[in-house]
């Protein structure tokens, strides 16, 4: 099987990150070559930038960022002691290849596929517990450009399922399916198929999720959560909606 796109996409961020190491190296070798040195290392860490961001991955972007940061100084400052060295190596060395698969959870979003069974298991990205404390997590996602969020419980995706039918058929069970008929109006004869989240409900009873793409996970408290949501009753499973950086969210109960 040939390398995904976003494998290739990994491969390519820590390959950057050496070569913007190797610089680093060489300009603490050589100051004469300073001025070169930089201009090669901002636009490799603006690379490394570029790539996050094209991959959406948000672990690696507040690193490359930081790190892009720290190489303006050095261009700003005009000299380099031993301080501004050590805080350039100190980020680099947080970069390590072994973090790699947290760099291919954020950006494949789901995306690694098991052929045989169209089903798709999430390593879930850990995040650090202290920033979580008191918070309610989301899984935000969207479908046909409108965005929704889901209560983050354990989950398994299904691939090319035929789009909004109210329910899905799996064994002996009947998953109902959210939005269901009615969201999209499609010609007669007209066909789609959609990815669908499937998890189960409190009483254990599965429930699927039609989606187009994942987005990043949602952390909100509850009384913030509280404050931004607007009371909905035009669909009985949607409990309101949020605004935030002008996009609207609707937030679906399970």
């Amino acid at each position: 099987m040939k390398p995904t796109k976003k494998v290739l996409g990994a491969e390519e961020f820590f390959q950057t990150k050496i070569k913007l190491e190797n610089e680093l190296i060489r300009l603490e070798e050589l100051e004469r070559d300073s001025k070169n040195c930089i201009t090669n290392m901002i636009q490799l860490s603006e690379k490394l930038i570029q790539i996050s961001q094209t991959n959406e991955s948000p672990y690696f972007l507040q690193r490359s960022k930081r790190l892009n940061t720290e190489v303006h100084k050095f261009q700003i400052k005009n000299e380099y002691k031993q301080k501004e060295f050590d805080s350039l190596f100190h980020i680099l060395d947080k970069i390590k290849s072994e973090d790699k698969i947290e760099f291919l959870d954020s950006a494949l979003k789901n995306r690694i596929t098991r052929i045989a069974t169209r089903l798709t298991e999430k390593k879930q990205p850990q995040v650090p517990s202290q920033r979580l404390n008191g918070k309610l997590i989301f899984i935000c996602y969207v479908l046909e450009g409108v965005h929704f969020l889901i209560p983050k419980k354990s989950y398994r995706i299904l691939r090319n399922i035929p789009a909004f039918k109210k329910q899905l058929k799996i064994g002996d069970k009947s998953i109902p399916l959210f939005p269901g008929p009615g969201f999209v109006l499609m010609e007669e004869g007209e066909k789609k198929q959609k990815n669908v989240i499937l998890m189960k409900d409190s009483s254990k009873e599965e429930l699927g999720f039609y989606f187009d793409e994942l987005k990043e996970d949602w952390a909100v408290s509850k009384t913030s959560l509280e404050g931004l949501l607007e009371k909905d009753s035009t669909n009985g499973q949607v409990l309101g909606k949020i605004k935030r950086k002008g996009k609207l969210y609707h937030l679906v109960k399970i």
